[in-house]
């Protein structure tokens, strides 16, 4: 099994290396926030374990909704029709009613059978999801017998720098301000940036390797006069006549930029900025901040100018207007005021 790992990244390519070197397990459980990670490992076990053209007989998908875990394992335990192995997937498994009755399967394993079920969580901050429970005995036994993968988001100030590792893998290369448009732009939605970046990659023109914020402009409808990156960088630099311009037309595009998304990448940025002072006052080197937070040295000059700007108290300030400007737009408490009315009060206290 691949090494254990906090790092859902690392452990995702040395899960994927294993399969692919023929590696392959009789259980594997994929779930988590991170659907993406999900997703390509489920894919690439649907193209490893079965050959094209026994997969008529070999390749059997459920979907969560539509199944109870007594027919998955009915299925698993079944030997493949004039077949050596076949493959049995359970998508969306947060659907069944009770996914873990799925552990009496290891109770029998199959050895012609590969099981794998994915079990994606709610990734909207807003809304509530269960898990799995790492406590309880499924997901013990998944650990036993087969793979238990947990997917989780990357950290919004990891996005250029996965965005950057991407693009490599796939021989192209990304401006730094092209990959914190991206990455301001789409969030911490892998699959949203990665359905971007393949976009970008079938219309540039063959012989060109780097992406720049133009491209991205252009073909991704991501404005960088009017997106979350410029906002955060013009309240580091306190830039009024900027900041309000862009809330302004916040306020009147809310569909596309909607509170909750803006609010979350103003907390991370101004977050990140309290974390830059306690390292700074632990005596790390500049540099060493920059890559222990995971900031392209492009930005470090808006830092330093952000650094200027919010000294550590103002720094805790921003952050305790954000938690309350949060709680207000979610409750009664914001009275007759629009999205668009709170985002403007709020730029004004975090440049006052």
């Amino acid at each position: 099994m691949a090494k254990t790992t906090s790092d859902t990244v690392l452990e995702y390519k040395a899960l994927r290396e294993e399969i692919l070197q023929g590696d392959i397990k009789p259980f594997y459980l994929f779930f988590g926030k991170e659907h993406y990670y999900i997703d390509e490992l489920c894919k690439l076990l649907m193209e490893q374990v079965v050959p094209p053209e026994e997969r008529d007989f070999g390749q059997i998908v459920y979907y969560g909704a539509d199944v109870t875990a007594n027919q998955v394992v009915s299925t698993a335990r079944q030997f493949p029709m004039m077949i050596a192995r076949q493959i049995v997937v359970v998508k969306e498994a947060q659907m069944m009613k009770k996914v873990e009755d799925i552990e009496v399967y290891f109770e029998g394993i199959q050895p012609s059978t590969v099981l794998v079920v994915c079990y994606k969580t709610n990734n909207d901050p807003a809304k509530s999801g269960k898990n799995i429970d790492k406590r309880s005995s499924f997901y013990k036994q998944a650990k036993k017998f087969g793979v238990a993968f947990e997917s989780n988001p990357i950290p919004d100030y990891k996005m250029a720098r996965w965005i950057d590792s991407y693009l490599a893998e796939n021989g192209l290369t990304i401006a730094p301000d092209a990959a914190a448009l991206l990455a301001e732009s789409a969030g911490t939605d892998l699959q949203k940036i990665t359905l971007s970046i393949d976009k970008l990659r079938k219309l540039l023109p063959e012989d060109r390797k780097r992406i720049t914020v133009q491209d991205i402009e252009e073909n991704v409808g991501m404005s960088r006069d009017y997106s979350v990156f410029e906002l955060t960088k013009a309240l580091s630099l306190k830039d009024a006549a900027k900041a309000f311009r862009i809330v302004r037309f916040f306020g009147e595009a809310s569909k596309r930029f909607p509170l909750p998304m803006t609010m979350a990448a103003l907390s991370g940025h101004f977050i990140r900025l309290l974390r830059f002072h306690a390292l700074l006052q632990d005596g790390k080197s500049r540099s060493e901040i920059l890559s222990q937070l995971g900031i392209n040295p492009y930005f470090a000059g808006e830092y330093e100018a952000a650094l200027r700007n919010y000294p550590v108290r103002k720094t805790m300030r921003v952050v305790a207007l954000l938690k309350e400007y949060d709680r207000r737009s979610k409750s009664n408490a914001r009275g007759e005021a629009s999205d668009g009315d709170l985002l403007k009060e709020l730029t004004a206290k975090i440049l006052a």
